[in-house]
């Protein structure tokens, strides 16, 4: 299950456990009050969010019945997962709502893997929401202020926030209490917002795949001035090695669990290069990764020649 599928579930009975994982934190903590929403009467003693010594202590936890309400919420945090109850969830209270939360960062193909767990777990995913989420929340905050903030607007601090909700929340607030009254411009959030390090680290991407040295070069100077030159290698070369897959083998990235959206994007993307280039690419990055780290040169003078030698001559 997504996460935006979450609320409207629970308007059905709620179901006995649920593991929520991924990597935005404010989704996960969301999913956390979405759920224990469901506990009624008195909230003191129906919803328990602790961390649990022992499979038994939280089964025990479990098995008590709600005060004045019809469910009792309890979120198990530490280090116990769904299999150490998983005797418990073959026949479970049906006046209790177990939750695990998992914080499960993203692999290299930019996406999470389901993690396993018993029967009678419902898996919900909380990785960064569609932007098609983000614009009526965005919308809410401001609204607060007597602030416009527009569509494009919108739009812009998803992709410097790298579509996390935790940044996106505290940064739509200031935004709109610095436009109160008045309309947030795309200008307002490049000024006031921060980028991302994967927005930024994209944007140099973009411009080695048009082959804007000039502009990739302005990039790698303002990256060197943030510290933030180690990501780059990392990040760069996992988006060429997912390009230089969809170029060898397009149906094949359908085996890597991507949603429709990614998957066209990958293609539409590699088919701008030949399979060469991008394959001298990939090489490229990998001998500027080992200059630097055995230190024949600095992490800045290797990062500059890979993207001199990676823009030259542009799209094929």
């Amino acid at each position: 299950m997504e996460f935006s599928e979450l609320q409207k579930s629970l308007s059905d009975p709620p179901k006995p456990c649920y593991l929520l994982y991924g990597d935005d934190e404010f989704v996960l903590a969301r999913a956390v009050a979405l759920i224990s929403g469901v506990a009624g009467g008195i909230k003191e003693f129906n919803v328990v969010d602790k961390e649990f010594k022992s499979a038994t202590a939280l089964v025990e936890e479990l098995m008590q019945l709600p005060v004045m309400g019809s469910y009792r919420v309890v979120i198990a945090r530490g280090k116990l997962d769904a299999s150490s109850v998983a005797d418990y969830l073959d026949k479970p209270n049906p006046t209790s709502v177990l939750v695990f939360v998992s914080y499960t960062p993203h692999d290299s193909w930019n996406h999470t893997s389901t993690p396993s767990a018993p029967n009678g777990v419902t898996l919900v995913s909380c990785n960064r929401v569609d932007i098609k989420y983000i614009y009526s929340f965005v919308r809410r905050i401001a609204k607060e202020y007597g602030t416009t903030f527009p569509d494009k607007a919108v739009a812009r601090l998803y992709n410097r926030c790298g579509g996390y909700m935790t940044r996106i929340n505290s940064e739509a607030q200031k935004l709109s209490v610095y436009r109160a009254g008045g309309t947030v411009s795309e200008e307002d959030v490049d000024e006031a917002v921060e980028p991302d390090i994967e927005y930024v680290v994209y944007d140099l991407g973009d411009c080695i795949i048009s082959g804007n040295t000039a502009r990739a070069l302005e990039i790698v100077g303002e990256m060197a001035k943030a510290n933030d030159l180690t990501a780059a290698f990392t990040l760069l070369y996992n988006r060429f090695k997912r390009l230089f897959a969809a170029a060898l083998d397009p149906d094949g990235l359908n085996d890597f669990g991507l949603k429709p959206y990614m998957i066209n994007k990958l293609k539409a993307e590699s088919a701008k290069l030949s399979k060469r280039r991008l394959k001298s690419i990939i090489d490229m990055l990998a001998d500027a990764d080992m200059s630097y780290k055995s230190g024949v040169i600095s992490q800045l003078d290797a990062l500059t020649s890979f993207v001199s030698r990676a823009t030259y001559g542009g799209a094929d």
